[in-house]
């Protein structure tokens, strides 16, 4: 078996394309985004990412290896074979796998060693790389099922690819085969992932088991007479619709991680007592936001009052919903946004206007929250903006813009302004 085995990898023409492979998973790891990097959870996701073309491409090279025996007119040799075909078949899919997975492998090493110097304790999140390593052996399981029925050179591997690349692209984060992004709020659910490895286990047994056509009639050969080859077929058979059935049923592959989990990583705000506190898997954001919420303190107008606590999404939620600030694909001006309503609704308490004056006190809040964010960022307007959609409050922020870049004495007068707004609308609590 294990000469079987090693032979097969030799043939194997990943072995040939194997530099290429680890070019292809190299440029999807850092060609898409670069924000991963120093993020435990954040470069595990990025690392299974590539499977997103791995798995296509490993499912055409197995569905040509699986179809060489037949191409070389081969099938009666192996039947006469001293070994089962099963053992075969097994080995040949395991040389495919074995290449493959050395290719998933170098990408993945590589994200954590560039991320090891930001990121801090921890390493990789398991439960990603498995969901990645389940993504492979399904496409290379399903490639090889085809070469053998369709043992055809280029057809095959060319529909393997295609058809592989338009499931994942269709409905592949949904069937949960793979992830785009990894917040330190969430995690991988166990029991979505175990089913998935049922399936892909179930489907890989009977892809180097099921008897292949007759090259001549396309029908299969007449039913084993041996009770564990019946079974051999019918078992892998039955578990693999048993597990596309339970697939559904398991439900979200994500869910919301515990804030006891961990413990938050703080940092206090100099001159105020108020701290930022974040996953800890976010600690290279830190100072960067307690340099914000720093910046929003020192605004000299007696009206801001700062929050004790100011905590990143999922870390202090609350049966009226969670106010905290989320840090996305590494842009911290949506933490700024968060913080500012934080602010500005610790200064100004909650109320609901008359409906005749709801949309000037929306816009006066707006006006006040936009000059918050831009006040927090500490740079001008047009860099803050950079890369962020802020539909449906663009004359507030035009006006929040145009007032950041005032002296300090006029900023004071165009709040009270702002103010005047809100405290005559008729707010009740």
């Amino acid at each position: 078996m294990l000469s079987i085995f090693r032979m097969e990898l030799r043939r194997s023409p990943v072995l040939t394309a194997l530099p290429v492979l680890i070019a292809v998973d190299l440029a999807v790891l850092f060609g898409r985004t670069r924000y991963w990097v120093g993020v435990w959870p954040e470069a595990s996701a990025a690392a299974q990412m590539v499977t997103l073309f791995l798995g296509p491409v490993l499912a055409a090279i197995a569905a040509w290896q699986a179809g060489r025996a037949s191409r070389a007119q081969m099938p009666e040799s192996l039947l006469a074979a001293a070994r089962p075909g099963w053992q075969i078949e097994s080995a040949r899919l395991a040389a495919t796998l074995t290449l493959g997975f050395t290719a998933y492998a170098v990408g993945c090493l590589v994200a954590a060693a560039v991320s090891l110097p930001d990121a801090g304790p921890g390493f990789l999140w398991p439960s990603y790389i498995l969901m990645g390593a389940n993504t492979l052996i399904l496409f290379a399981a399903a490639g090889h099922l085809a070469g053998r029925w369709s043992p055809s050179p280029a057809f095959t591997p060319v529909v393997c690819a295609l058809g592989g690349f338009v499931v994942m692209m269709g409905v592949g984060q949904n069937l949960g085969l793979f992830v785009l992004s990894g917040t330190p709020d969430q995690m991988l659910r166990l029991q979505p992932i175990a089913v998935h490895f049922a399936f892909a286990a179930a489907l890989t047994v009977l892809a180097v088991t099921l008897p292949r056509p007759h090259a001549a009639t396309g029908r299969l050969p007449r039913w084993p007479p041996s009770v564990v080859q019946r079974l051999s077929v019918v078992v892998p058979a039955a578990g693999a619709a048993f597990a596309l059935v339970a697939v559904p049923a398991a439900g979200e592959v994500r869910a919301e991680r515990p804030a006891t989990a961990v413990r938050p990583l703080c940092g206090k705000v100099a001159g105020v007592p108020s701290q930022v506190c974040v996953w800890p898997e976010h600690r290279k954001y830190l100072a960067d936001l307690v340099s914000m919420a720093g910046h929003v303190s020192r605004i000299p107008q007696p009206w801001i009052k700062m929050p004790r606590r100011m905590s990143e999404y999922g870390l202090m939620p609350t049966s009226m919903g969670d106010g905290g600030f989320d840090v996305t694909e590494g842009h911290v001006r949506t933490a700024a946004i968060a913080m500012s309503n934080s602010v500005f609704y610790t200064s100004f308490p909650k109320c609901r206007p008359p409906a005749e004056r709801r949309d000037a006190w929306q816009l006066a809040k707006d006006r006040v929250t936009l000059w918050l964010e831009y006040r927090a960022m500490a740079e001008d307007p047009g860099v803050a903006d950079a890369g962020l959609s802020m539909s449906g409050v663009s004359q507030a922020q035009a006006d929040a813009a145009a007032a950041v870049r005032m002296p300090e004495s006029a900023q004071r007068k165009w709040t009270a302004q702002q103010f005047t707004v809100l405290r005559t609308s008729g707010c009740s609590p």
